[in-house]
């Protein structure tokens, strides 16, 4: 087959447009256009790739991304081959995002990345949820909650669905991961989702899983403090050392020095009731503050799916560290790089596409070599036509 193909659009006069047949591009043509053919002037995917390349060149909101793009009228007309004089302005926009499917939306974005595959053999999945503070009403605590699949090796997310209102995490996640691609894939998320049910489909699907142990699971979290707490002997006898590993990480940064020490232990696996358990853990973690000299301490325990052998300590602490990615690579940045929190659009609708934009915006750059998400949007700014071509 051909790297690229024609896509011939139904705007008059025909168009005719050459790209990758696995580009971003591409995948915007498959979505449904929720206008009526009557007096639409603009394609849909010419439409979404507008606010994209705002999102990339550094606007957060419709407003400053209506304007980004109406500056650089002239220029984007002719890059896109669009066949009018003019832009459209933030209404249709606005028309366009509230009418849109949102799931059928973030579930192209996630076809389009996970195409794009790992470069580690075993690949992971960090499950954790966000809410969107602009959509809280006043005087109420709940808004727009989303539960994210996010894949750390490449920087994209994956799938990203809306969590119900009277549902939590627990019970969107299982349609969360239907719709991804499991194999091979190692799923991590916080206690929260360590359930027998999830676990028993990560595993019928193909993949495996991470989970801590809290207080959720008071039986299995008491049955892995055995393992490695054991209770005291009585005087007059030893205390039976029973087979365990372990590994261990140092890390300086951010004005605090931080050990790892994590010791796994396959000694429950025929003796508890949880699916496909190979393995257990207790994380240790020591953090010692440079300025004040303070030393913190904390214990996780934790299951897994892969035994030891296949699954190692050292590997072990990889994928719990990288859980953490999904708070610091993408919550952090949608909130302080792209102002997510500061959104003041009030329609629920159109601030949860403007986070599926903000996911995509981030997502392309992690595939580049900017180190940095602002450098990167300040970059894409002037040389936007440099930012379209990681939608071709």
């Amino acid at each position: 087959m051909s790297d690229t193909t024609a896509i011939f659009t139904d705007t008059q006069p025909e168009r005719e447009q050459f790209f990758s047949v696995d580009s971003l591009r591409t995948h915007l043509t498959g979505l449904k256009d929720p206008r009526k053919d009557k007096g639409k002037r603009y394609q849909l995917n010419d439409l979404l790739t507008l606010l994209i390349l705002a999102k990339l060149g550094g606007e957060n909101q419709m407003t400053g991304m209506a304007e980004w793009i109406r500056l650089r009228e002239k220029t984007l007309i002719r890059l896109l081959e669009i066949p009018r004089t003019r832009l459209p302005h933030q209404t249709t926009y606005d028309r366009v995002l509230e009418g849109l499917d949102a799931d059928a939306f973030d579930q192209m974005a996630g076809g389009y990345f996970a195409q794009l595959g790992a470069d580690d053999e075993e690949w992971s999945i960090n499950l954790d949820g966000k809410v969107l503070r602009g959509t809280i009403p006043a005087g109420q605590t709940q808004g727009t909650h989303l539960l994210a699949a996010y894949m750390p090796e490449r920087g994209v997310v994956l799938m990203q669905i809306e969590v119900e209102g009277k549902t939590n995490e627990i019970t969107a996640a299982p349609r969360l991961l239907e719709a991804i691609d499991l194999h091979g894939c190692v799923v991590t998320g916080d206690a929260m989702f360590t359930q027998q049910t999830l676990c028993e489909q990560i595993v019928a699907a193909g993949g495996d899983y991470i989970f801590p142990v809290k207080d959720n699971q008071p039986t299995l979290r008491q049955a892995i403090m055995q393992v490695f707490m054991p209770s005291p002997v009585s005087p007059g006898h030893s205390r039976i050392d029973l087979p365990e590993s372990s590994a261990r990480s140092i890390d300086h940064g951010h004005g605090r020095t931080e050990f790892r020490y994590l010791t796994a232990s396959s000694q429950l696996n025929n003796y508890v009731d949880w699916p496909h358990l190979g393995q257990v853990f207790r994380l240790q973690r020591v953090v010692q503050y440079h300025n004040t000299g303070q030393i913190t301490y904390e214990v996780v325990f934790g299951i897994a799916s892969q035994t030891v052998e296949v699954c190692p300590p050292d590997r072990l602490l990889h994928f719990s560290r990288r859980h953490w990615h999904i708070e610091n690579r993408l919550h952090y940045v949608r909130d302080v790089t792209f102002g997510e929190d500061a959104c003041t659009v009030r329609h629920t609708k159109r601030q949860r596409l403007l986070a599926s934009l903000n996911n995509i915006a981030i997502g392309l750059v992690r595939q580049t070599n900017f180190r940095y998400l602002p450098e990167a949007r300040r970059y894409f700014a002037v040389h936007y036509d440099e930012a379209l071509q990681l939608l071709l």
